[in-house]
């Protein structure tokens, strides 16, 4: 028995990935205790994994974005729930320092992140970084990964292919990942002409993403899903098609496949190669592939690596898949 103190906030396909940490501590093991900070928008994840006995939230974006006043507001009211209590272990799976400040109210016995020998090996899918971290023991890319299963409602009847093309108007470190609008529509229409039911899903504030799919049969979910709806869409799916981004993490819970298209980003880190979960990238080797090291992403004003994935190639892959899956394609939570 041990009681952990988890320290990750991140975007939601990060908690995803961290949350093979649970598995490793509350399902393979069992009297260990976890407290989770987390942001507001993963909290609901974690609460329906009904794996984490406490649960803290706190402004995600404060803590590195926000002003001086606002990241004292957050360590302070981290610090006051926090203060006088003890953890054997404290995981924090980040390599930025300032992330430590949210365990300063807490004694903790062992501390571990990904700072100095405990670092994240390059190339390697995420999950198994974060069990690495957990329980110090390394692991095969021939081993399972458990993410643990999410409760959501039944699915529902929902079209056949989702399409994530993200925000319009994305800030500058997701538009460099993100496939071009212009493609997810023109695979929008090949999709639709060939018989195909056509669902979008994400967030958009700016009223462009539906107008630029407009005259094409696909049925719109843009901002009307709440995480559990979000859930129940991708069960009743058969295939989403998406960049690197959260829709394909939750696709895992779910329970569905995915077209994965990745360009600046490794795949390999992000995405566990199965039947289940194609990855795309460019046909053409371009030497600034990938750009990102983890915390940054390099100066790129033209992201040809994501433009030079075609839709044609990407619709291929859909038929590929659809000629050769007959039947749910596998279990939530498992990754073989």
């Amino acid at each position: 028995m041990a009681s952990y103190l988890v320290i990750k906030l991140g975007a939601l396909g990060d908690v995803v990935m961290a949350s093979a940490i649970l598995a490793e501590l509350k399902i393979q093991q069992s009297g260990n205790t976890v407290t989770w900070i987390t942001g507001k928008a993963a909290r609901p994840l974690l609460e329906r994994m009904n794996l984490v006995d406490e649960i803290i939230t706190v402004d995600e974006h404060a803590v590195l974005d926000g002003s001086l006043l606002k990241k004292i507001s957050v360590v302070a009211s981290v610090f006051i729930k926090l203060f006088g209590r003890k953890f054997d272990v404290c995981l924090i799976p980040y390599r930025d320092w300032r992330y430590h400040l949210l365990r300063l109210g807490a004694r903790c016995t062992t501390v571990r992140s990904f700072r100095g020998n405990r670092g994240l090996i390059p190339g390697r899918y995420h999950a198994f970084e974060y069990i690495r971290l957990a329980s110090g023991r390394d692991s095969s890319s021939e081993d399972e990964i458990t993410i643990p299963h999410v409760s959501f409602s039944q699915a529902i009847q929902t079209p056949q292919v989702l399409l994530a093309p993200g925000c319009p108007s994305p800030t500058a470190t997701d538009k460099i990942r993100q496939w071009p609008l212009e493609h997810y529509v023109h695979l929008a229409r090949l999709l639709c002409e060939h018989g195909y039911s056509v669902g979008l899903i994400g967030m958009d504030t700016t009223d462009l993403l539906e107008k630029a799919f407009c005259g094409i049969p696909v049925t719109s979910y843009i901002n009307k899903t709440t995480i559990d709806e979000l859930l129940q869409l991708l069960g009743g799916a058969r295939l989403l098609v998406a960049h690197d981004s959260g829709p394909i993490h939750l696709m895992k819970l779910a329970g569905g496949a995915c077209v994965n298209l990745f360009g600046p980003t490794l795949a390999s880190e992000k995405v566990k190669p199965s039947p289940h979960h194609i990855v795309l990238q460019s046909p053409v080797a371009i030497p600034c592939m990938p750009c990102y090291d983890g915390k940054t992403y390099a100066a790129c004003t033209d992201n040809i690596c994501m433009k030079k994935i075609q839709p044609q190639a990407v619709f291929l892959a859909v038929q590929s898949y659809f000629s050769t899956n007959f039947h749910k394609p596998y279990e939530a939570g498992k990754e073989a």
